[in-house]
């Protein structure tokens, strides 16, 4: 399949945009400041798979558009459990947990990285989905917040699996204590996102990201980020063994030849995933 012929899942809640080899998925509820829906949420369990299993690109952007990311989950879903005592609230959200939970694991099948564009707040759910991500670039203007207790709800889609992996699980359970609102700067102390740019230069810095990463052999992406996000929950054995069938793996891959060629040759290769 080519990208002349490729055809992203058209959908109300979300954008998927292609120019080249990179992706652009774009959270488009900016009037609601891009809060997850249950529509949202049904859209992402369309669009993660079609990423993972039929999309012929090398990186992805996920953004949102307007002014914020993600504010996290549709209060107003909520809202109607509280009101409506013949609603029942914790059957449905539980439902909704479970579709968005398949959703996250399938975003962590894509094969290939996986920036986030943090353009805006990122709060409650948009936050989990950020750190879903494995890349963080955010502009000036955003801002993190764990934001689950300030209505005495816990933590879902994956919040407590991604935070304790980025920041250390002490820290972690000091920040969704404490819940701070953390700003651009205070996340890049903390070691959540990687960089911080102005909101100008938001898009244009990720997608330089996304080229420079594109460009580097699938099967190695592929197996960098399984065994990297594998390692804490395996045993040393077991994890041996992943790395051994890996790079064994990667000897019968062209671009393996092709750089090898290029190393003696004392040349830059170019990887095409073959």
């Amino acid at each position: 399949m080519t990208t002349e012929t490729l055809s992203p899942p058209q959908l109300e809640t979300l954008r998927i945009e292609i120019d080249g080899e990179i992706g652009t998925l774009t959270l488009d509820r900016p009037d609601a400041l891009n809060a997850m829906s249950p529509e949202m949420i049904g859209e992402f369990t369309v669009a993660f798979p079609w990423l993972a299993d039929r999309a012929p690109l090398r990186a992805l952007i996920v953004t949102g558009s307007g002014r914020a990311f993600s504010s996290g989950g549709d209060v107003t879903w909520f809202r109607k459990g509280v009101e409506d005592e013949d609603f029942d609230l914790s059957a449905d959200v539980r439902r909704g947990a479970e579709v968005l939970h398949q959703a996250i694991v399938d975003m962590r099948r894509i094969p290939y990285p996986v920036i986030a564009a943090v353009n805006g707040p990122a709060a409650g759910a948009g936050f989990s989905l950020a750190l879903a991500c494995d890349i963080r670039i955010a502009s000036e203007e955003a801002f993190f917040a764990c934001a689950y207790g300030r209505i005495g709800a816990s933590p879902d889609g994956g919040m407590t699996y991604f935070l304790p992996r980025v920041v250390g699980p002490s820290k972690a359970l000091e920040l969704l204590l404490n819940d701070p609102n953390l700003s651009a700067r205070d996340a890049l102390a903390e070691g959540l996102v990687s960089e911080v740019v102005p909101a100008g230069e938001l898009l244009d810095r990720t997608g330089e990201k996304a080229e420079k990463l594109a460009a580097k052999a699938p099967h190695y992406v592929r197996m960098a980020k399984l065994l990297c996000g594998q390692s804490i929950d395996n045993s040393l054995a077991d994890h041996l063994q992943l790395e051994r069938h890996g790079i064994a793996d990667s000897m019968a891959t062209e671009d393996l030849r092709n750089g090898v060629k290029a190393f003696f040759a004392g040349e830059k290769p170019e990887f095409e995933g073959r």
